[in-house]
């Protein structure tokens, strides 16, 4: 049987409106009304900075890097018509190619009630792959690198990227000199992180309350979940599988939407005239709720994936039942600022004092 090169998929959906704003996915940078970044910029998507030597992590030994990898776990193939041996993947286990340009965004997800894939990407993975392009974003600023700084990246080590979506993080992993293996239940978003082509990286389509074949007898330095926690329901299951896959004392570093502060549809801004400040009210927080968010109301309002909204105490509890001690918190703001307008200096001070995100840092005991 032979197997096509693998193509890209159709081109990224257009920016569409309303892309911003608290009540959108929470995979989004999430940015509240004041923070809005521009709309059309575009980065350079060659710009990666000076190459780093190659440390090729036990995984991927004995691989060529013309060698591509097919997002449905399809063998390795080198180039139209032939296939070569992987030793994650056996013959038995090829499936067919999942084609979205007949099957359609939503054919690629078959959501389960209690599983990582009932909330999944897939119905947006083509706009959050743009969305990602556009500089100034609160990933590109604030998270990456306090998450990269927190998991303490190195050459020779082996991390695991869970909900890894289209592969920016594990781009940043790979720069640092880090093996990486990501997993992430929107085929789509694999498919676009295999086509990155990122050294000393492998993808995989999988559930991560439940983890894959694939990466069962593998150990890790280090894992993350960066913006992603808050759309999977199974949380438990998740902090569950990447305790089996940690080595001891491995870090496991955890970047949230702040959950005090960034509740859906409970919290928002406000302005105080009498004191021409700034505030953030919160009408609820101690209850866990699941909450349904419209991606990009302005194109396509019914497209929707789920929020869950925890305490922070539920967080800490959950990970200590799946052996983990928190050791590192920390609470990351806007880097934004206003340069006009007449609420600029509010907007600015407020940013300064209500936190847009969390980090925790647990580790294996």
């Amino acid at each position: 049987m032979q197997h096509s090169q693998s193509r890209p998929g159709p081109a990224f959906a257009r920016r569409g409106k309303g892309t911003y704003g608290t009540q959108r996915g929470n995979r989004s940078q999430g940015a509240e009304r004041i923070d809005r970044a521009p709309r059309d910029a575009r980065a350079d998507s060659h710009a990666d900075g000076p190459m780093r030597p190659s440390v090729k992590p036990p995984f991927m030994k004995g691989r060529r890097r013309d060698e591509r990898f097919d997002p449905l776990r399809l063998p390795l193939v080198k180039g139209e018509g032939s296939r070569c041996d992987s030793p994650l993947l056996t013959k038995e286990g090829a499936r067919g190619r999942f084609n979205q340009r007949t099957s359609g965004p939503r054919a690629a997800a078959s959501p389960r009630r209690g599983s990582a894939s009932s909330t999944s990407w897939e119905n947006v993975a083509e706009w959050y792959g743009t969305h990602l392009s556009a500089p100034g974003t609160y990933q590109s600023e604030v998270v990456w690198p306090g998450a990269l700084k927190l998991l303490g990246v190195g050459a020779g080590k082996v991390f695991l990227d869970v909900a890894c979506g289209e592969g920016s993080f594990a781009q940043l992993i790979s720069k640092q000199g880090g093996g990486v293996v990501g997993i992430d239940a929107s085929p789509t978003l694999v498919r676009q992180a295999q086509m990155k082509h990122v050294r000393n990286a492998e993808f995989f389509v999988s559930d991560a309350s439940r983890g894959t074949k694939e990466i069962a007898s593998m150990t890790f330095d280090g894992a993350a979940i960066v913006l992603a926690l808050q759309n999977i329901e199974n949380m438990e299951g998740v902090f569950a599988t990447v305790s089996k896959l940690l080595k001891k004392n491995a870090p496991f570093v955890i970047v949230l939407n702040h959950p005090a502060f960034r509740v859906p549809r409970q919290s928002s801004w406000g302005f105080e005239d009498s004191r021409k400040m700034m505030y953030r009210r919160i009408d609820s927080y101690l209850e866990e709720k699941s909450i349904p968010m419209q991606m990009h109301p302005g194109d396509a309002p019914d497209v929707r994936t789920m929020s869950f909204h925890r305490p922070l105490s539920s967080y800490v509890s959950a990970l200590s039942k799946a052996g983990f001690l928190v050791d590192e918190m920390e609470e990351w703001i806007s880097h934004k600022e206003s340069t006009s307008g007449p609420r600029a200096r509010a907007e600015n001070r407020i940013r300064k004092e209500i936190p847009m995100f969390l980090a925790i840092r647990a580790r294996k005991v």
